[in-house]
This record gives C-alpha cells, sequence and structure tokens, in this order.
C-alpha cells in the first residue's frame, strides 16, 4: 500500500509476519508492505513476490520512489517476526520471522534507508499503523479492547437456549447449499454454478461489482453478469461464488470471535485458500471439497456468537487462564463448543458428511469417523491463519498437533512456507 498524504490509516497484524512503513515526509509520500516470508520458496512465476523480503522489499522501494519519494530520505519502521506462544518445534526450525526480518533490515542498510523505529522479535503480536495524513507510524500490542464491565451479569445458555439458537438461526443461502451438493457430488460445471448464481439477484448484483472492482485489475468495465461470469473465469468462479454467498451468514459483532471487522470471515476465507492449495499439491482431498470444508470449519462460531457479547470479557479472562484453549472456555461459558455447536448445524443443514467432520474435528483430526485426509488438511490450513494472519479471529491453537498432520498427508514441514503465499483476505469481501 503506497500513496501520498490523505486521511487514511494503513495497518497491518503481525506475529511471525513482518511489517514495514517507508515514509518521505517532504514529498509526503509513503506507504507499507506486509511481509510473510523471507524469500520466494519457489522459482514459479505464480508466487507472489511482493509476499517475500528479496523481492518484495525491493519492489516497494521502487514503487514509492516512482510517486516522488526520494531514496535518501526515506525513514522505515520495521515491526513483527515475532515467535508466538504456544511454540512448536516446527515453528522453532522455521524460524520464518526472524530471517525475514534480518533480510529486510540488510535490504534497507544496503539502500541506505534509515530505521527510525523497530520493534521485531519476541513473543508477542502487535500491529504497525501508518497515518497517511500525518504520516507518522505507531507499534501497539495486539490486545482485546475492554469494554465497560460495570454491571455485567451472564447466565450461561441452557439446552434449550441453544437448540433454539440452532434452529432460529439465519438459513444457510439456497445457492450455497446448492453449490455445496455439486462439490460433494463431483458434479458440477462452470455453467451449473453460473446458473445458479443468475438465478440469485443479490449474489448477481455483488459478482457483478467485483467484476468492475480494482482486485480484477481491469480498465474495461463490464455491464452483464453473463459477461462478469466470463470474466472471473471457471477456475475461481466456485470459491468466489460460494465465499460471497455465505459472507453475510458468517457475521461479526463488536465483542465476538471477530477482533477486528469481518475477522471471521477474512479467517474463514484464509482458511479455505489455504485447504484447497494443500488439496492441489498433496492430491489427499478434491481442492473445491477443501475449499468449502476450510469455509465453514468455524461455523459453530456464529451460532455462539450471540451471546459472547453478555459474557465479554469473563469469557476473555477464562480463556487467559485455560492457556488459550478455546473449546474449554466454550464448554466452561455456553455449555458447548464452537466444533459441536457447528457439527449440529451442519446436520440440520444436512451436509455432506466430509463437511460435517472437518467442522467437528478440525482441532483434532485423528478422532475424524472418515474423510481424516481432508479434516488434516483445515486443520493445518486454520493453524496457518493463526499463526500468520493476527489480529482477526480471537481463537488460538497449540501447535502440538501439526507435525502429526503434515505427516498424515505427506507434507514436509520444510515446504510450510508454500502456503504462506495463499491469499490472506477476500478481496472480494465488502467487509474486509
Amino acid at each position: 500500500m503506497v500513496g501520498a498524504k490523505k486521511p487514511e490509516i494503513f495497518q497491518a497484524f503481525l506475529g511471525s509476519c513482518v511489517g514495514i512503513t517507508l515514509c518521505d515526509r517532504e514529498s509526503g509520500i509513503g506507504g507499507l508492505i506486509h511481509l510473510l516470508l523471507p524469500e520466494p520458496p519457489s522459482i514459479d512465476a505464480s508466487w507472489k513476490p511482493e509476499v517475500s523480503a528479496t523481492t518484495g522489499l525491493p519492489a516497494f522501494i521502487k514503487a514509492l520512489i516512482s510517486l516522488g519519494a526520494r531514496k535518501k530520505r526515506l525513514e522505515a519502521c520495521i515491526a513483527g517476526g515475532a515467535l508466538i506462544d504456544p511454540l512448536s518445534k516446527t515453528d522453532l526450525i522455521l524460524d520464518i520471522g526472524g530471517r525475514t526480518s534480518e533480510i529486510a533490515q540488510k535490504i534497507l542498510d544496503s539502500e541506505g534507508i534509515r530505521i527510525t523505529q523497530r520493534e521485531i522479535g519476541g513473543y508477542f503480536s502487535c500491529r504497525l499503523s501508518l497515518n497517511m495524513e500525518t504520516l507518522e507510524s505507531s507499534i501497539d500490542p495486539i490486545s482485546i479492547p475492554a469494554p465497560p464491565t460495570d454491571g455485567i451479569v451472564f447466565t450461561p445458555p441452557g439446552p434449550e437456549q441453544l437448540d433454539k439458537a440452532i434452529t432460529n438461526l439465519l438459513p444457510i443461502p439456497q445457492v450455497a447449499l446448492k453449490i455445496i451438493r455439486m462439490i460433494d457430488n463431483d458434479s458440477f460445471s462452470f455453467r451449473d454454478i453460473a446458473k445458479e448464481i443468475l438465478q440469485d439477484q443479490v449474489l448477481s448484483a455483488r459478482i457483478l461489482k467485483l467484476c468492475n472492482s480494482v482486485w480484477v485489475h481491469s480498465a474495461l468495465r463490464v455491464n452483464s453478469v453473463e459477461k462478469a461470469l466470463l470474466r472471473i473465469g471457471e477456475k475461481s468462479l466456485f470459491p468466489i461464488a460460494l465465499a460471497v454467498s455465505m459472507e453475510n451468514f458468517i457475521t461479526y459483532t463488536n465483542y465476538g470471535y471477530s477482533l477486528c471487522k469481518g475477522g471471521l470471515f477474512n479467517h474463514s476465507v484464509y482458511t479455505a485458500n489455504v485447504s484447497r492449495k494443500m488439496a492441489e499439491i498433496t492430491g489427499k482431498a478434491a481442492a473445491d471439497l477443501a475449499y468449502t470444508a476450510g469455509l465453514l470449519h468455524d461455523i459453530g462460531k456464529v451460532v455462539l456468537d450471540q451471546y459472547m457479547n453478555r459474557a465479554y470479557p469473563l469469557f476473555y479472562r477464562t480463556l487467559r487462564q485455560t492457556d488459550g484453549d478455546l473449546k474449554a472456555a466454550e464448554k466452561q461459558f455456553f455449555g458447548i463448543s464452537h466444533t459441536d455447536a457447528g457439527h449440529r448445524l451442519a446436520q440440520q443443514w444436512d451436509l455432506p458428511d466430509s463437511i460435517s467432520q472437518a467442522i467437528l474435528n478440525h482441532h483434532c483430526p485423528e478422532a475424524a469417523a472418515s474423510h481424516r485426509d481432508l479434516v488434516h488438511l483445515v486443520h493445518i490450513a486454520d493453524y496457518t491463519g493463526y499463526r500468520f494472519m493476527v489480529g482477526h479471529d480471537l481463537e488460538k491453537m497449540n501447535g502440538s498437533g501439526l507435525e502429526k498432520s503434515l505427516k498424515a498427508i505427506d507434507f514436509d514441514s520444510g515446504q510450510f512456507s508454500i502456503l504462506l503465499t495463499t491469499p490472506q483476505f477476500s478481496h472480494f469481501s465488502a467487509t474486509a
């Protein structure tokens, strides 16, 4: 993100990843880059160069200069590169954050760019912000905002209330359910999905809006849904249609599972994208099925989110006391975990068993009664989102089962960095 002075704030939520702001105060030019890797995991041109320090940082500097900044006047602020607790053996072996920050600092030194503020390493996540109106950078620890606590009384919901909450929940969009069943039966085509989209006016309008947005990187506007679908293409149509149709369902609240606007939805889309990528690499599950399972893995949080406002901040205090064990804290407060609530919702919707197993067992893939490879994929993707997309979703995950899941799907932990080039956010999302 680069630009001239304007009333806007650029932000990056950082864990092991590294964020850098660069500003030329005299010309009024500045920007922020979010680096996930020290170097590209592959020479394949399809990998995004902007996510790696060796390729992204030089391009970032060049982009600022092209806007009128002078290299000798640039000032840098660098943050991130932490080892987020709890640590796994894989985290220590990869040391992605440490290597990324080291390479970034060497590049800045070689370019003669002065680092005026630096907070890297450690064991805590942070938020790097750049005020584009003042070109001032700030580094703040990520913490849960504290709402008023006076007079808060929380009464856990009983079994009947939970049953009613699940029954009365906003129904799954019909077009999403049809697409999911097509995927499970492996009986769909571009034409089939396009037909369903054309019958849904809201979804059609959002698809058309997407194709005329900057995300598509085209100066040619389209004025019909049919042309929009052709522009998106067969490979991208399914994940976009499913995610857009589910966005309103996977909602957020001020003090719920989402730690920022649209946080739960963005985490779900990221998990879906990584699940799909791993399925393509390993061949352990159909890529579209893996995407669907990743997108829906946390739907149980939607059920419990309506109680989270009343439980806050007591819930978060218990979460810290239980060493971040989200399921234990949920059972203590709500009498049910988000995985069990999600599984019950999946049964009510009559979702395929493959999706239901991923929803129920994505925290413990070994417990899955069937489709275990798919559940392992979602577990790894969920953990990847927790580690490298911090500040969006409340959940903390223990990485003790990561190596077992990687081994189960024959994925070398040395290739783990490949997953970090997966798109982080839902560019088509209206709330992202």
